[in-house]
C-alpha cells in the first residue's frame, strides 16, 4: 500500500472512529446511571438525559467568562483533554498502530499521563467561586496582607490531583504492561495478534474470534482487577472520587466550566469513559475496534459495556475514600499488578 493511500484510509478511519465513539460515549452515561438507579431502587434518569441531552444542554447555556490566572490555558485545557482522549481512542484502531510510536505502550501510557496532568489546570488556575472573585486576606495562612486572595477549592483539587498522579493512577499502568509482556513486545498489533491471529488475515465482512485471549489467563484476570479499579480513579468515580467531592470541593477542578466549556468536559469524561474500556478489550480480548470491520467494530461496542456496567456497581455501594484509605488501596492493587507481570512472563 502507498503513503497516499494509507493516509487517507488512516483518516477516514480515525474519522469514523471518533464519531461513532463520541455519540456512543454518550449514551453510556445512561446505561451507567440506570443501572445504578435499579441497585439502589430508583428508576433514574432516560438513558439520553446524562450524556447526549446534558451536552446539547450546555452547549446552548449563555457564557459565562470565568476568572482564571490564565484564561486561555485554563479554557483551553478542556478542549485539549478531548483531543488528548480523542488520541487515545486512536489505539484502538488497527491503522494507527503503524504510526511511530503510537500504535505501542508507549503512547498510551504517555496520552493517560497528559490526561491527568490536565486536571491539574483545572484546578490550578481558577480564580473565583461560580465565576465570583473573592478578593480577601489570606487569613487560614496567617497572612495579613489586605487584598490578597484565599486558596480556592479547585486548587485544593489540583494539590489532590497530584497525589492522585503520584500513586493513586499507578495500578492501571502496572495492569496495562501485562498484555504486552504476555505478547512478548510493546506493539499493540503483536498483542492483538498473540490472542487473534485471524484478524490480520479476515475479510471485512468476517468476524475473526480470539483464540487465546488474555483475560482468561491467570495473569491477565488479575491485571483485570488493577485495570478496572484504575479505571475508575482515572474517571474519578466512588470511592476514588476525592478529586470532585461534592462535601468539600464541589466538583473540584471542573466547577468554573459552564455552558459549552462543561459540554466539552462532557465530551471529554464520556469519550474517556469508552475509550478505556474499548482499550481493555483491545488488549485483554483481541477485538479491535476497527472501522473498516463491521462485525469486530460493533463487537468492540457491545463487549465495551461491561466496564461502565462494572462501574455503575461499584458506584452505587461505595462512600468516598480519603487518601489515608486510597494510599493503602493503590499499594495493594499495584502488588496484584506486579504479581501479574511476574506471573505473565511465564506464558
Amino acid at each position: 500500500m502507498d503513503t497516499i493511500s494509507f493516509t487517507l484510509l488512516l483518516i477516514a478511519s480515525s474519522v469514523i472512529a471518533i464519531v461513532i465513539a463520541t455519540l456512543y460515549s454518550l449514551v453510556l452515561p445512561g446505561i451507567e446511571r440506570k443501572v445504578q438507579a435499579r441497585i439502589q431502587q430508583r428508576i433514574g434518569p432516560p438513558i439520553l438525559t446524562p450524556g447526549f441531552w446534558s451536552v446539547i444542554k450546555f452547549t446552548y447555556k449563555e457564557k459565562v467568562e470565568p476568572i482564571a490566572q490564565m484564561p486561555r490555558l485554563y479554557k483551553c485545557s478542556v478542549y485539549l483533554g478531548v483531543v488528548v482522549v480523542a488520541f487515545l481512542l486512536l489505539f484502538s484502531t488497527p491503522y494507527w498502530w503503524a504510526v511511530l510510536s503510537w500504535g505501542s505502550i508507549l503512547g498510551i501510557v504517555g496520552l493517560l499521563k497528559i490526561e491527568e496532568v490536565i486536571y491539574v489546570f483545572m484546578g490550578s488556575q481558577s480564580q473565583s467561586i461560580l465565576s465570583t472573585s473573592m478578593p480577601m486576606p489570606d487569613l487560614a495562612k496567617g497572612s495579613k496582607h489586605i487584598g490578597t486572595r484565599r486558596e480556592f477549592v479547585e486548587q485544593h483539587s489540583a494539590e489532590r490531583a497530584i497525589k492522585m498522579m503520584a500513586i493513586g493512577s499507578l495500578p492501571i499502568y502496572l495492569a496495562l504492561i501485562v498484555p504486552f509482556v504476555v505478547g512478548k513486545s510493546i506493539l499493540i498489533s503483536d498483542v492483538v495478534s498473540f490472542q487473534n491471529p485471524a484478524f490480520f488475515s479476515a475479510p471485512w465482512y468476517g468476524l475473526p474470534l480470539p483464540s487465546h485471549p488474555i483475560l482468561f489467563t491467570v495473569p491477565g484476570f488479575l491485571a483485570t482487577i488493577p485495570f478496572f479499579l484504575g479505571y475508575t480513579i482515572l474517571l474519578n468515580e466512588k470511592p476514588f472520587s476525592i478529586l470532585k467531592a461534592k462535601i468539600d470541593v464541589i466538583e473540584g477542578g471542573v466547577l468554573e466550566y459552564a455552558s459549552t466549556l462543561r459540554a466539552a468536559y462532557y465530551v471529554m469524561r464520556n469519550l474517556l469513559l469508552f475509550a478505556l474500556s474499548s482499550i481493555f478489550v483491545t488488549l485483554f480480548i483481541g477485538i479491535p475496534f476497527d472501522p473498516f470491520t463491521p462485525f469486530v467494530f460493533l463487537l468492540n461496542m457491545l463487549l465495551s459495556i461491561i466496564l461502565p456496567v462494572c462501574l455503575a456497581v461499584l458506584v452505587a455501594f461505595s462512600p468516598i475514600l480519603t487518601f489515608r484509605q486510597i494510599y493503602p488501596v493503590a499499594i495493594g492493587l499495584s502488588a496484584i499488578g506486579v504479581l501479574a507481570m511476574i506471573l505473565a512472563v511465564s506464558i
